[in-house]
């Protein structure tokens, strides 16, 4: 039975990675016979977040000595709150910091730690996961500054925002906001999920689409989510559910600890960097929770406290047909290439995968296409599942009715495939794990599509007939 399931993935996944080398294959022939960059050549890379300052990091570590980092803020400007730097078995970066040399840094700051995943759904316990890898969890912001201090100094120019870019046979030239301008022999698109750089390069591809989700994210200084522990609670309120995630984290100024509330909308919200949200928004979702008998003292005091309240719609782009330019000398990174919802916590680490891979790349001293080539080979397809699977993590912890009560079912299963098979170092496992995660990805679409037509009134009505 293993054997023919891992036989179904090799298949499906041989499949994918056919149709991915014919386009790969497509960009190699429009870039041309490229030249390698030596350690002499211009590199931009457009924005100065945490995938462009990391990409800046490595590239100088491999000996690149002309590397500019343009960022169109005037300072180091970030939201949200941690990142939790996990394994590699996880899809986490870890080993990248350590690659650079800041992991000590880093957890100066936030020491690793192991502790327990706790899963439960109107505050009933029905999954854990114990001495899970928890990682250090540090805030954005303060990982940013790590990095930057990082690079050579001179290295990242603020206010410069990109107002145009032009490709030429052996050339980028990049026209500023400012009036400057410069010709690079390679630029790096990390700008985010509005890259000026992916709308000038591939405006067919980059308009953003609402994932259908909003969330409310509080931060509080102190200590109030129980010690080493990553808090789920799934709130299933019979026509509608949401979510409640709490981590703690640690930043220059002590520990800080987050409560995210996730909530399904059919209204696109905005994702701006300021967007905010009301403490009067979040108390409906803990007064749903009192009504459940689900709201821990803490919680409630953790909103209290907090400074403010963010309020983000969740956007992603569409998986792009390439990550390289027609030109060849163009390149996305991070969110500018495949922006993703937030809900595995793996955004920011896959950028600093991305930009350790294209780093890597880069030394080599391959001919540009070819390095461009591996890169987006190395990284294209792992981060669009990443993508896939973070859009359906958004859909089980919103669940309500039908869905909610397979989610629950489910989820030990879940959790079972993603610890013992997809984070297993065998590749034969993890391709049973990813076929066994892709039947219960089915199931879950297959009553929640069942639960639509029927409604949640039929739902509530089967629910009576059983109880009796």
């Amino acid at each position: 039975w293993l054997k023919a399931l891992s036989t179904f993935s090799e298949d499906l996944s041989g499949t994918i990675t056919a149709r991915r080398a014919q386009s790969l294959q497509c960009n190699a022939m429009a870039a041309g016979d490229i030249a390698a960059l030596d350690r002499t050549a211009r590199i931009a890379i457009v924005g100065g977040g945490i995938g462009g300052l990391t990409f800046a990091r490595a590239l100088q570590l491999q000996g690149f000595e002309r590397v500019e980092v343009l960022e169109q803020w005037a300072e180091v400007k970030v939201r949200g709150g941690h990142i939790g730097c996990r394994p590699a078995e996880q899809g986490g970066a870890l080993g990248v910091l350590e690659t650079l040399g800041l992991l000590r840094q880093v957890e100066a700051v936030a020491p690793s730690a192991r502790g327990t995943l706790q899963r439960m759904c109107n505050g009933r316990e029905i999954a854990v996961v114990e001495d899970y890898h928890l990682g250090p969890r540090i805030m954005r912001e303060t990982l940013q500054h790590i990095l930057l201090e990082s690079v050579a100094p001179g290295t990242v120019r603020f206010g410069a925002g990109l107002r145009d870019i032009r490709e030429r046979a052996d050339h980028v030239e990049l026209s500023l906001e400012d009036g400057a301008a410069g010709r690079y022999d390679l630029v790096v698109a990390a700008d985010g999920i509005n890259s000026v750089v992916a709308q000038k390069l591939w405006p067919d591809e980059s308009s953003k689409d609402f994932a259908g989700f909003v969330t409310y994210v509080c931060m509080a200084e102190g200590a109030f989510v129980p010690a080493n522990t990553w808090y789920d609670n799934f709130v299933d309120c019979g026509d509608h559910g949401f979510c409640v995630r709490c981590l703690s984290g640690f930043g220059a100024s002590g520990r800080r600890d987050m409560a995210g509330f996730v909530v399904r909308s059919d209204t696109p919200v905005s994702n701006s960097w300021d967007a905010e949200g009301t403490k009067e928004q979040v108390h409906a979702f803990l007064d749903a929770m009192e009504a459940r008998g689900c709201r821990p003292e803490w919680l409630s005091d953790l909103v209290e406290k907090s400074e403010r309240v963010w309020r983000w719609g969740i956007f992603e782009h569409a998986p792009k047909r390439s990550w390289i330019s027609p030109g060849g000398r163009t390149v996305l990174l991070g969110d500018a290439a495949h922006a993703m919802a937030p809900f595995l916590g793996l955004g920011a680490q896959a950028a600093m995968l991305d930009a350790e891979a294209l780093a890597e790349e880069l030394a080599r001293g391959r001919p540009l296409a070819d390095a461009l080539r591996e890169y987006e080979a190395r990284r294209k397809g792992p981060c669009e599942q990443v993508q896939a699977n973070a859009k359906f993590e958004g859909r089980l912890i919103t669940s309500c009715g039908a869905t909610a009560a397979y989610w629950r079912a489910a989820l030990p299963w879940l959790l079972r495939v993603q610890v013992g098979l997809l984070e297993s170092p065998r590749p034969y496992l993890q391709r049973v794990g990813s076929v066994l995660r892709h039947a219960l990805v089915l199931g879950h679409g297959a009553v929640e599509r069942v639960g639509a037509l029927f409604g949640s009134e039929g739902w509530r009505l089967a629910q009576k007939t059983k109880q009796r």
